[in-house]
């Protein structure tokens, strides 16, 4: 069984469930439901999806909530998957919700193009961790993601400093293992400050209140989650971090872009 193949049955299983005249049977045949998602993986993925790996995304779903299983029939072929009212969410959100791990992704690779592959593997396993309802592993790994996103953009800035003895200091200071993330990113808030009236509009309107909010909350949720504090740290705080590390990223993507177009120019 190919596990990497899991979320993208999923993707179309919930496609396949949101609709209104599906036949949602769980039995064998042309015309049940594993069948008709064995079709759609040929038709839209080119992939032949196995008996196993289609169990398997049925099973993916119930274990995160986002369907049940209806036995209410005597026949066992007759019983019947259903979304939850989570699952209609995930299946009908365009806006890169985390309850569909392949959505989801997708949506940070189309918004965030030139994303590297170390910010996306933690990024991917915030996203597993959440959809495996491990709350504080995904704060965490969003944290350390995030984290990444925000160290290219500080090189990138540092290359684009004007004023070489500012650049030398801000580069002894993002490269020192013994700075922690706050202070790097404290440092790096009062040096963009100055040149803010400089940036594009699109990449300034926002910025302070964007790197405010998200970045804190990325801050307190990832000490707190990464610390015996005993903080709880539920699906709801899970679910609203990874939605704001969409918009966070993005903003550290313009920037590093900006700066590096700017040097290169």
């Amino acid at each position: 069984m190919e596990i990497e193949n899991i979320p993208k049955i999923q993707t179309l299983l919930l496609k396949l469930l949101s609709q209104s005249n599906i036949d949602s049977r769980l039995g064998r045949g042309q015309w049940y439901l594993s069948q008709m998602l064995k079709d759609e993986c040929n038709k839209i993925y080119n992939m032949s999806a196995s008996s196993h790996e289609i169990m398997a995304s049925f099973w993916a779903l119930v274990g995160q909530g986002l369907a049940y299983i209806d036995f209410s029939q005597s026949a066992v072929e007759n019983w019947t998957l259903h979304l939850t009212k989570s699952g209609i969410a995930a299946a009908s959100d365009e806006e890169g919700n985390p309850d569909n791990a392949e959505q989801y992704l997708s949506r940070l690779k189309s918004s965030v193009p030139r994303v590297s592959e170390t910010v996306t593997g933690y990024a991917r396993e915030a996203i597993m961790s959440y959809n495996n309802r491990c709350y504080l592993a995904s704060a965490v790994m969003l944290g350390v993601s995030s984290e990444a996103a925000f160290q290219e953009m500080a090189i990138s800035f540092c290359n684009w400093l004007p004023n070489g003895k500012e650049r030398d200091r801000f580069s002894l200071l993002i490269s020192n293992s013994k700075q922690n993330y706050i202070s790097k990113f404290g440092e790096f808030r009062k040096r963009i400050d100055k040149y803010k009236p400089d940036l594009p509009s699109d990449i300034r309107d926002g910025m302070s209140l964007s790197f405010d909010s998200i970045l804190d909350l990325l801050r307190i949720f990832r000490n707190e989650a990464g610390h015996p504090t005993g903080k709880k740290y539920t699906r709801d705080d899970a679910f609203i971090n990874l939605q704001m590390f969409l918009r966070y990223l993005q903003k550290m993507y313009d920037l590093k872009e900006y700066f590096d177009a700017k040097r290169n120019a």
